[in-house]
């Protein structure tokens, strides 16, 4: 054993030297739209106040209540450390910190687990030279480093005689074609087995398993292809949070997937639509937008969404209520700091001037929404990515007034950024209803 593994772990020097970093590294976990930060946190420290709103005002006081409560944080980083010493507790933490450990909700379920088998075979004198120490796997140098160090270790245990046979628990076969077979599981021992070999927090064995978590917000869908393209390739859908990974626990646009089998299109389309529609968080992907799958893209848009939006062009009052500014207002005027109240009256005036400029020269808004819509290319990066892209975030800048003005010159940065996901959130919403008549049409052929 290194000397290094022999040093008592103290909770108050870890706090000195690393709970900034840690406090920093959480945040910005926090703020994404990725992993379950958020409800992780509260699990962690009950009974606390944290916003899920993103904003400068949202991380300071994130910031804040973290630091408040260092304790509670790194007794949690504590608890995946299956050795009485917590001799790997710092490491943990540091691979948070560094990115080797993606997300919080994988602090007390993957890592703890593979912490224990690695432990596990390390006591049996089972681990090759190349994989004791731990500390040369680190997320700085390689972010996938940690991933590939858990992979090695538990391709070792998979192969002692008491794993090769588990339980296959309950589980439905959706789907099975000459490229993939997709599996729902219904049980935690089901989600395990078929998902041996992954980074899933579903597929824990060994510690906090989220298999009921995600279950309880929808069905998961396991993909295993039928010619894989390297060792151990598996997808994991969730459409219930809108979150689609790959066996290291990886995000992977859901275009990418339908792009490489394209049947996917007709598979989950109900799935995906429904989830849609029940969760008012789920960011409205644009699930066929191609020119391959959808002809007559130009009509649908003249046809059918145009013709939905203009009205809401028409007056201040509409456009202000279709993208949603009241919302901000009302954001806004929940902070009492007296120069961030000063800030805030601009925003209003900025917000009041942007809609009267939207519904004043109406029909040119309309043709800039119409020239996003249209460009299928451009809507296709914005759904790879949940987000629209800087192209299209300068087309909807033109529906904006200049900032000649003070109030708009404060106001107009954060006002852009609201409108910019405002609009394009009710442009999919429009898609997203349109599509469903032509659906049938157009997948006759697949």
């Amino acid at each position: 054993m290194r000397f290094k593994e022999l040093l008592e772990y103290k909770r108050d020097i870890t706090a000195t030297n690393l709970g900034e970093q840690l406090v920093k590294a959480i945040t910005l976990g926090a703020q994404s739209s990725v992993g379950n930060t958020i409800n992780k946190l509260r699990e962690i420290i009950p009974g606390i106040e944290i916003s899920s709103d993103r904003g400068d005002e949202s991380v300071t006081q994130i910031m804040a209540t973290l630091g408040a409560y260092i304790s509670e944080v790194l007794k949690f980083f504590e608890d995946a450390d299956p050795t009485a010493n917590k001799q790997y507790t710092e490491w943990i933490i540091r691979r948070f910190i560094d990115g080797g450990i993606r997300y919080l909700e994988d602090v007390d379920s993957t890592v703890a687990e593979n912490l224990a088998i690695y432990h596990e075979l390390k006591t049996r004198r089972m681990i090759p030279p190349e994989l004791m120490d731990i500390n040369k796997f680190k997320g700085d140098a390689n972010p996938n480093s940690v991933i590939r160090f858990f992979r090695k270790v538990y391709n070792i245990y998979r192969e002692l005689p008491e794993q090769v046979e588990k339980a296959k628990g309950n589980a439905d076969e959706f789907y099975n074609d000459e490229d993939v077979r997709i599996i729902i599981p219904n049980d935690k021992e089901a989600a395990c087995y078929y998902g041996q070999g992954t980074q899933w927090c579903t597929a824990s064995t060994k510690s906090t398993n989220y298999f009921d978590h995600y279950n309880s917000a929808g069905p998961l869908y396991i993909i295993i292809p039928k010619k894989p393209e390297h060792e151990g390739e598996k997808y994991q859908l969730h459409f219930g949070t809108d979150f689609y990974a790959n066996e290291n626990d990886s995000g992977v646009p859901l275009k990418k997937l339908i792009n490489r089998w394209p049947q996917l299109h007709k598979v989950f389309y109900e799935e995906y639509t429904n989830a849609w529609n029940d969760s008012d968080d789920m960011t409205a992907t644009i699930f066929l937008a191609t020119p391959e799958t959808l002809d007559n893209w130009e009509d649908i848009t003249h046809d059918e969404i145009l013709p939905r939006i203009k009205p809401r062009l028409e007056t201040p009052v509409s456009v202000y209520n279709w993208i949603g500014l009241a919302h901000l207002e009302n954001r806004d005027n929940d902070n009492d700091n007296d120069e961030y109240t000063a800030i805030h009256e601009m925003r209003i005036n900025a917000l009041d001037e942007i809609a009267e400029f939207i519904s004043k020269n109406k029909e040119k808004s309309l043709g800039v929404i119409d020239g996003i819509i249209l460009d299928l290319t451009e809507i296709n990066t914005a759904m790879e990515y949940n987000d629209i892209s800087g192209t299209i975030s300068h087309h909807i800048y033109k529906m904006m007034p200049d900032a000649e003005s003070s109030a708009m010159h404060k106001g107009q940065p954060r006002v852009l950024r609201d409108l910019r996901f405002k609009v394009t959130e009710h442009i999919w919403d429009a898609i997203s209803y349109s599509l469903n008549p032509y659906f049938e049409d157009v997948f006759d052929g697949v």
